[in-house]
């Protein structure tokens, strides 16, 4: 799905800022798809060309002026029309993955570090995720709790993956450099 996809169906629940929207996908599918300013705003300049959304200027003192953006009839249609369309086979992008998968690059030492950072990462990104899920899991749909326990179950997954591994690796590593 693309970000102008995603951006509609953010609108869908209500007219948002650039901001929000940035917040929204940081604070809700930032773990599986997020986005920055830098497409966020492209984005949104096309789905107003397209008549997708439009934009109302608020003026604010002591600040910059805040542009708030609305769904119209054509973007609601065109977001429904796409979560319609047949699910795309996920394309994993893991710097992780790939620092490991060059592993037999690096020592011994650097091998170990590089695994226990991996899980260290792991770990910090799970707390993260169970601490925003806390918080925001009153106001989820039934949905949205089913898309925030599937990335909880697939960092605990991968940690426990990582730890179970890591050893056989490490051993692995000191056979071959030995």
């Amino acid at each position: 799905m693309d970000v102008k996809t995603i951006i509609l169906g953010f609108l869908s629940y209500g007219e948002m800022s650039g901001y929000d929207i940035k917040q929204a996908f940081t604070n809700s599918i930032g773990y599986f798809y997020d986005a920055s300013f830098g497409a966020i705003y492209p984005a949104l300049r096309k789905l107003e060309e397209e008549g997708h959304v439009t934009k109302q200027e608020i003026i604010q003192t002591g600040k910059p002026n805040k542009i708030l953006y609305r769904i119209t009839k054509s973007g609601r249609e065109t977001f429904l029309r796409e979560i319609q369309t047949p699910i795309v086979p996920a394309v994993l992008r893991s710097d992780m993955l790939v620092k490991i998968f060059f592993g037999k690059n690096r020592s011994p030492q650097e091998q170990r570090e590089l695994l226990e950072n991996s899980i260290e990462i792991q770990r910090q990104m799970l707390a993260q995720s169970i601490s925003t899920f806390k918080k925001l899991e009153n106001s989820f749909d039934e949905y949205q709790r089913f898309c925030w326990e599937y990335t909880i179950h697939h960092l605990e997954t991968t940690i426990s993956f990582l730890e179970q591994k890591s050893s056989s690796l490490l051993k692995q590593a000191c056979t071959v450099s030995a």
